[in-house]
């Protein structure tokens, strides 16, 4: 089934559209409330991350707080209801585009980017989970003190309120979940949405036959095949993202301030005496171009995300040396780890063509206009029906052994390899960086071997849409500058499948989704792969075969990890304090700080660390 797109919805929209239409930008005033104020904290980026740190450090009314957001704020349609988390758009995203993939027979990719006050969570899958819990003391194995599970579950918890599926729902899917992993007072409301197409019973009863664990909980226990909620508000059946969950319901407090439609382009950063301090920033305004600077008083925290944080550093001279030299921009610290250390989670979609599907089912959005327009009647009268539904709800997360018998030759091969033949050239220039990858290859080794860490993602979804992910990548890639026009877009190259490993990790994932599709459980649906197609069966036909027919891209929009927590001596960029190394009074709370990126789509997580970020800065005073 081909998703419709954006253009063809919009254009079915009847009251739905009733929601403030357009795109709006805040009170605050670039020339009068913001230029050449001074505040005590200064937010760079108004995502998930930002919003969270905003909303929890102006509850002290003596804290003033600006958050400077590049997009605008964005009320359509397209932004709360649930069912348009699955149509593909371009709206309240950045254009950029790839350098081309070297090891994915040089094509280039969109790089997937929020431009909106929300970030990621307005136009994101809405899925929400966690990585296993020993993906986060994975963090703090790397030296930073107080990031593994114990330290971080205080805080999923914090930013959650779960309200449950409809009983119905619940007994006529099997739905199963556990309250008491998630919070019943935080911001973002969450739940497993009661409506669900029929076929969905089938596809994820298939994986009860499979050799994995199927938790009740998966925000308790994510290893196996398990439920996942949607950050959706039940009392309005709407997307609850960053915006709406933190900054909306604070917005009137006089010690916080959101810019929009401003881009930051340089931290303002004093040397004195050789000893460095952020003091402000310099911004741009969107509206006509006009530059102007403002100051804090206690600290610059970035949170401009997982490509842009990096881009801002090196703009403002704290880089790599030849990075920043090649860019005629003054060096003011060498820090080879800002854009190096780059993860995603490479996909494969695959897709396969189904026949006898249950009524309804997810082919009538593009075949049935009628029924499209009757699910949006329903929706608009009553808030239920399938447009409440997003892009799906289950998921299983599977260690290596679980869909590979080869898993011990596979890690055998990567504790052989020399580590230097496939990572950017960065790594052989600055020793740091080389002793950070081999400590995480080390604990890579280790999950790869043993029951505790997802190494492969499929989404479990009511149609023949069959995602293949890795989740514990080895390749890594980078964020450097255009040395030509600095403050362009910079360059993006994930260098996905650089490391051998990736591919054959990905192609034994392929190979369990293909027999887990075979199984006389499924027949009934008579699958046909089309993408990559089952002709292509040796890793070298299946990952050339899913480049040319699309179906692999290099990213899941999980873009992180390029100014690293970890120590200097491994090539980290920020304390697990979140404070630059070099640079007083400047802190990073992005998915940038993502030392090992987890087993998990991304939100739940950030949301957290924003949490904790806010927290660490509070205990600064």
């Amino acid at each position: 089934m081909a998703l419709v797109s954006a253009v063809q919805l919009l254009g079915l929209f009847s009251s739905v559209l009733a929601t403030p239409s357009g795109p709006r930008v805040r009170d605050t005033s670039f020339a009068t409330a913001a230029k050449e104020q001074t505040y005590d904290y200064i937010i760079v980026g108004g995502g998930i991350s930002g919003l969270t740190v905003a909303n929890r450090l102006s509850e002290d009314s003596k804290k003033s707080v600006l958050v400077i957001e590049d997009g605008l704020i964005d009320n359509r349609a397209a932004t709360s209801v649930p069912y348009l988390a699955a149509v593909a758009s371009t709206a309240n995203r950045y254009s950029i585009t790839s350098a081309k993939e070297p090891f994915m027979l040089n094509h280039s990719y969109p790089v997937l980017v929020g431009d909106v006050v929300g970030g990621g969570s307005v136009i994101n899958g809405m899925l929400w989970d966690r990585g296993s819990n020993a993906d986060y003391d994975a963090w703090e194995e790397l030296g930073n003190d107080g990031w593994g599970w114990d330290g971080m579950k205080k805080y999923f918890i914090k930013s959650t309120n779960f309200t449950v599926t409809s009983e119905s729902a619940k007994k006529e899917y099997n739905i199963t979940y556990d309250v008491s992993a998630y919070g019943n007072k935080g911001p973002v409301q969450v739940s497993i949405p009661s409506y669900q197409w029929p076929d969905i019973k089938n596809m994820f009863n298939s994986f009860r036959l499979e050799n994995i664990p199927m938790p009740q909980e998966g925000f308790a226990d994510p290893i196996g095949a398990f439920w996942c909620p949607n950050d959706i508000d039940n009392a309005t059946a709407t997307r609850s993202h960053a915006r709406v969950a933190y900054y909306d319901p604070v917005q009137n407090r006089t010690n916080l301030k959101l810019l929009t439609g401003t881009r930051v382009n340089q931290i303002l950063i004093e040397n004195n005496y050789g000893s460095l301090e952020a003091k402000g920033v310099q911004m741009i305004s969107k509206a006509d171009g006009s530059v102007a600077k403002v100051y804090a008083k206690r600290e610059v925290i970035l949170a401009a995300g997982g490509v842009f944080t990096p881009h801002l550093l090196m703009l403002s001279g704290i880089g790599p040396k030849a990075v920043l030299a090649a860019a005629n921009i003054t060096v003011k610290k060498d820090t080879p780890a800002v854009g190096s250390n780059f993860q995603d989670h490479p996909a494969l979609t695959m897709l396969f063509n189904l026949s006898n599907q249950a009524f309804p089912n997810l082919d009538l959005y593009t075949r049935n206009a009628t029924f499209l327009a009757e699910a949006e009647a329903e929706y608009n009268a009553t808030r239920t029906g399938p447009w409440t539904y997003g892009r799906g709800d289950a998921a299983a997360f599977l260690t290596l052994k679980m869909f590979s018998s080869n898993y011990k030759n596979i890690t055998a091969k990567l504790a052989a390899q020399d580590p230097l033949a496939y990572l950017p050239d960065t790594y052989s220039k600055h020793p740091q960086l080389l002793a950070g990858f081999k400590k995480q290859r080390e604990m890579l080794i280790s999950q790869f071997l043993g029951d505790k860490h997802a190494v492969g993602e499929l989404p479990i979804q009511a149609w023949g849409r069959a995602t293949a992910a890795l989740q514990k990548p080895l390749s890594r890639g980078t964020v450097v500058l255009n040395t030509t026009h600095p403050e362009a877009v910079p360059i993006v190259t994930w260098h996905a499948l650089q490391n051998p490993i990736d591919s054959e990790v990905l192609c034994e994932l392929v190979r369990f989704n293909r027999n887990h599709w075979a199984r006389k459980e499924l027949s009934q649906y008579s699958p046909v792969e089309n993408i990559p197609g089952a002709q292509y069966q040796t890793n070298e036909e299946i990952i050339a075969g899913s480049i040319t027919t699309g179906g692999l891209a290099p990213t899941f929009a999980h873009t992180s990890g390029g100014c690293p927590m970890m120590p200097e001596k491994l090539g980290g960029c920020v304390s697990d304090k979140l404070l630059v190394y070099g640079v007083q009074k400047l802190s990073i709370v992005d998915a940038s700080i993502i030392p090992m990126i987890p087993a998990t789509h991304l939100q739940a997580t950030m949301y957290a660390i924003g949490e904790k970020a806010a927290d660490l800065i509070k205990q600064r005073g």
